[in-house]
């Protein structure tokens, strides 16, 4: 799944990789791809402008182009972006090709077909998109246990859906919230508010340890040479339904709460 180490990882390649240079021209291969404005304005749009920088904001790529423009696409669950040598026939996953200056034509892909893409001029874009209401990020320095502590008093409802919730702390997907939550030792189901101050700065810890990590391991899809990630194979409890526990071996329980599937140890997570 495509969660912020994975987008994290695109962001440092596209920085090394496709800041400074110029997309020639853009096709629109699946329509449903772009969100705004129309495919075909879409491509005039971001066509003949050099990408001059890329930044990841939660889950977001956001690539600010010349003129003041700015391309922001967002890889859903499954989607990722290849570089291939200029010409290369797209395979069934590719949605839409940026041909770059260079001899090299950027695809986004995506099996499933859920990314989506965006361009406009940037106030414009950002407000579309509701930018400006994303939480905090989660890896960012200034971001402290105090703050998660603020952040969680008075709430009410269930800890993991509020923490995968974009809007209100940026930076945690569902398989890494399962693993913070795991090796911090707090259960999925408890009130978000009952966390008390030495909880929220374990979980805050324990959450950037997991992320760093899958940063580290260069995240679990591909990267824009289409080398794989290693951050799949230290994965504790996800995906692990019914194996046992790494810390206490009881069985890791496979349960919803809310509309995502969630990994969690019964004996351990209480």
């Amino acid at each position: 799944m495509a969660e912020v180490p994975e987008v994290e990882i695109l962001a440092r390649d596209m920085r090394a990789l496709v800041v400074g240079r110029t997309i020639c021209a853009a096709r629109v291969i699946v329509p449903a791809a772009v969100r705004f404005p129309d495919p075909g304005a879409f491509a005039d749009l971001v066509s003949g402008r050099r990408v001059a920088g890329c930044e990841r904001r939660a889950k977001w790529l956001l690539c600010p182009l010349d003129g003041g423009v700015l391309l922001a696409m967002h890889m859903m669950l499954h989607g990722t972006l290849r570089l291939q040598p200029a010409g290369t026939p797209p395979d069934p996953e590719t949605m839409l090709v940026y041909s770059l200056d260079g001899d090299e034509d950027l695809w986004l892909r995506d099996r499933k077909a859920y990314a989506r893409v965006a361009a406009g001029p940037a106030d414009e874009a950002a407000a579309k998109l509701k930018l400006a209401g994303l939480g905090p990020e989660l890896i960012d320095p200034a971001f402290t246990p105090a703050d998660l502590l603020a952040l969680l008093r008075g709430r009410r409802g269930v800890l993991k859906p509020l923490l995968v919730n974009q809007n209100v702390l940026a930076g945690l997907g569902n398989r890494d919230v399962d693993e913070s939550l795991w090796e911090s030792q707090i259960a999925p189901q408890r009130v978000a508010g009952s966390l008390d101050e030495a909880e929220a700065a374990r979980l805050l810890e324990c959450a950037r340890m997991i992320l760093d990590e899958g940063i580290g391991l260069r995240g679990t899809m591909t990267d824009l040479r289409g080398v794989r990630g290693r951050a799949r194979q230290d994965r504790k409890i996800y995906g692990h339904a019914g194996e046992p526990c790494p810390r206490c071996a009881t069985p890791i329980a496979r349960t919803f709460i809310g509309q995502a599937i969630t990994f969690f140890c019964p004996g351990c997570q209480r």
